[in-house]
C-alpha cells in the first residue's frame, strides 16, 4: 500500500489523490487473537505537502475474519476508518505524533494494519444475543439447544446454596 509521493514534494501545497485496492490477505495479532482481512481492502484519500510534512488522510474499507468470543465460531466483520497521519523526511526532526518515510514513497501497511486492530472490538460478538456454548456438554447454543441441564452450582458458592435451603426450610 505505497504512495508515490514525488510529484507533491516538489511544491507546497500541492495535493496528490490515491485509491489503493489491496488484493493481499494480512494476519493481525490483537488481545492474543489471530485476525485475518478478507481481500480487496479499499484505502483511499489524499495526501498533501505542507513546508516538507506531508499529511496523509485516508480511509480504509476491510473485512476482518473475527472468532466470537462466546460461540468461538468465525464471523466477518465490517471495518470503516478514517484517519490523518503526517510524515516527515527521515532525518528531519520530529514529535513522536509524525511518522518518518525516506524516498519518493510512502508504505501505508502497517499504519493501516495498526489502524484496523485498533478497531477490532476488545470481545467480538458473532451477534449481540449470541448463545455462546454449553458450559456441561460444550455445544453451540446457538445451533440447537443441547438438553443438558445447567442447574449445577458453582463448587465455590454450595455454601451459600445451603444456606439459602436452610432459611427457606426453617420458615
Amino acid at each position: 500500500m505505497k504512495i508515490n509521493i514525488l510529484k507533491i514534494l516538489k511544491n507546497d501545497n500541492v495535493q496528490e489523490k490515491f485509491d489503493i485496492i489491496d488484493d493481499n490477505q494480512y494476519e493481525l495479532i490483537f488481545n492474543n487473537q489471530t485476525f485475518k482481512t478478507l481481500p480487496p481492502m479499499s484505502v483511499r484519500g489524499n495526501a498533501v505537502n505542507y513546508a516538507g510534512k506531508i499529511e496523509i488522510e485516508f480511509e480504509v474499507s476491510a473485512k476482518v475474519t473475527v472468532q466470537c468470543s462466546r460461540c468461538i465460531e468465525n464471523y466477518v466483520e465490517d471495518i470503516n476508518i478514517s484517519s490523518n497521519h503526517i510524515f516527515v523526511k527521515e532525518g528531519f526532526q520530529n514529535d513522536e505524533e509524525q511518522e518518518i518515510y525516506s524516498g519518493d514513497e510512502i508504505d501505508l501497511t502497517e499504519i493501516v494494519l495498526n489502524e484496523i486492530a485498533a478497531e477490532l472490538p476488545m470481545k467480538p460478538l458473532c451477534t449481540t444475543d449470541c448463545k455462546g456454548l454449553c458450559s456441561v456438554c460444550g455445544k453451540n447454543k446457538n445451533q440447537a439447544e443441547c438438553g443438558c441441564k445447567a442447574d449445577e452450582i458453582d463448587s465455590r458458592l454450595q455454601v451459600l446454596q445451603k444456606l439459602l435451603e436452610d432459611k427457606q426450610g426453617g420458615v
